[in-house]
């Protein structure tokens, strides 16, 4: 995971038009499922949990917020993983600690705003 996921550079959310935290939930699934560019089914589910991922952070909108979009991107890929793969991982209620590091944080619009 460290190594596919270090190969996206900072900047896709606005430059690609997809968000580094979506694309590493594909990345996840990618792996788990043992995906490859000629898998049927295991390339269709990481493509598919990508495009989860990037809707419901595309719903939120921008600007771009790394942490928000992080944190967006996991609960998805919790979600995906309980009803496609059949695992359950916790994932503790999140609220964001980081809006003075931020100058385009969204506030109170933001699903993690304490």
């Amino acid at each position: 995971m460290i190594s596919r996921g270090s190969q996206v550079p900072g900047g896709t959310c606005g430059f690609w038009g997809a968000c580094g935290a979506g694309i590493s939930t594909g990345i996840f699934v990618s792996i788990v499922t043992k995906a490859n560019p000629l898998a049927k089914q295991s390339w269709g589910m990481a493509n598919q949990m990508t495009a989860n991922a990037l809707d419901k952070i595309a719903k939120v909108g921008g600007p771009r917020c790394c942490k928000r979009n992080s944190y967006l991107a996991m609960q998805t890929a919790v979600e995906f993983a309980k009803q496609n793969l059949g695992t359950t991982m916790p994932l503790d209620k999140i609220v964001c600690t980081h809006q003075k590091q931020n100058n385009q944080c969204l506030g109170i619009n933001c699903p993690f705003f304490k």
